[in-house]
């Protein structure tokens, strides 16, 4: 039996990999990502321990959304132990990361229609009995669910985006 480690998948040994799994309902599209540290210098691998900031290029051609939710799933890529094939595990978060509040989170509401920058100071300490699951200089994948929280909607989704990182 092996126990080499996995190979990092989709090139996250260099760079970030960042893709939609958004329906054909979705309102927001995300353009491109670029992670930084606190002081605009690129960050990769990201350091979960420390604040970074999340900067997106996207376009919302919905309605301004004063009021959403995220809902976000953290997989580790790794050898499956039955297998021995490399993939994408779930790392279970008991609900612990369903239903954020996205204003509350990234202070950018409104999300208003057209072209948006947002520049998002994420700090994931609330977070680390989960951050501590994760093995170290490992790649993770955050599926990552925005849904629509404005008064009188039905709650639905707006936005979905896959990131998928190595992390020291």
């Amino acid at each position: 039996v092996s126990v080499a480690a996995c190979p990092y998948p989709n090139n996250t040994e260099n760079a970030l990999n960042m893709y939609s799994c958004s329906g054909s309902g979705d309102t927001i599209e995300v353009k491109w990502v670029r992670v930084t540290d606190l002081n605009g210098v690129d960050m990769y691998p990201i350091d979960p321990r420390k604040p970074f900031i999340l900067e997106l290029a996207t376009y919302n051609n919905g309605p301004d959304y004063y009021d959403n939710k995220v809902d976000v799933r953290v997989f580790e890529y790794q050898k499956n132990w039955s297998t021995g094939q490399c993939g994408w595990a779930e790392i279970p978060t008991f609900g612990a990361l369903d239903g954020i509040d996205g204003c509350d989170f990234a202070h950018n509401c409104p999300l208003t229609s057209g072209d948006l920058d947002l520049k998002l100071e994420i700090d994931l300490s609330p977070y680390s009995s989960i951050i501590s699951m994760l093995t170290a200089n490992a790649a993770i994948q955050l599926s990552i669910v925005m849904k629509d929280y404005n008064e009188g909607s039905k709650q639905e989704e707006i936005t979905c985006v896959v990131a998928q990182l190595r992390i020291n």
